[in-house]
């Protein structure tokens, strides 16, 4: 992962698995404890830094960007950020697969959804219980699964919401 300032480390023993936690808490991944800022440049803005992701969710809750100075006990202070929820397609509340017919073309962008979403848990399993190569699979899987979701979630349900991802269980021998 060239992208990221981040490195991926392999857990064998309680020193490494110690690094691998570390690694996690420098990149502020889910902690509100350092810095806000994650050691990336912001893929958008190359001028600036990233924000940590469990610092970009507190953008978002907030409504402001954070900005060079900001800390975790100040918060963001810079530019405002405004968040179109016209543009939010109002997607089926819970959806799952028995809402639609079988064959229907919703049920069917469901189903391929969740062989999707069911393959990538399996190469995130096998990547992480000895088989690393496992998540470049993995990452180009979750892309996959992006471009499903998002065409399930323009599809009219018929009811004036839009169908969407299911997240159900399908098997290995049953998927396609």
């Amino acid at each position: 992962f060239r992208h990221t300032a981040g490195r991926l480390v392999e857990v064998g023993d309680l020193a490494t698995a110690l690094a691998a936690l570390e690694e996690i808490v420098e990149q502020g991944e889910g902690t509100t404890r350092g810095g806000v800022w994650d050691g990336d440049q912001d893929v958008f803005h190359p001028e600036r830094q990233e924000a940590g992701h469990y610092y970009r969710f507190q953008e978002l809750k907030l409504g402001r960007r954070y900005q060079r100075g900001d800390t975790p006990q100040s918060g963001p202070t810079g530019e405002t950020i405004s968040v179109n929820l016209a543009g939010v397609p109002p997607m089926r509340r819970n959806p799952r697969l028995y809402d639609h017919a079988p064959g229907s073309a919703i049920r069917t962008a469901q189903e391929e959804f969740n062989d999707t979403y069911c393959t990538l848990l399996s190469q995130l399993e096998q990547a992480f219980n000895g088989s690393p190569k496992q998540l470049g699979a993995a990452t180009g899987t979750m892309y996959s699964l992006k471009g499903q979701a998002q065409a399930l979630m323009r599809m009219p349900d018929g009811d004036g919401t839009t169908a969407g991802p299911t997240f159900e269980y399908v098997a290995p021998e049953q998927r396609r």
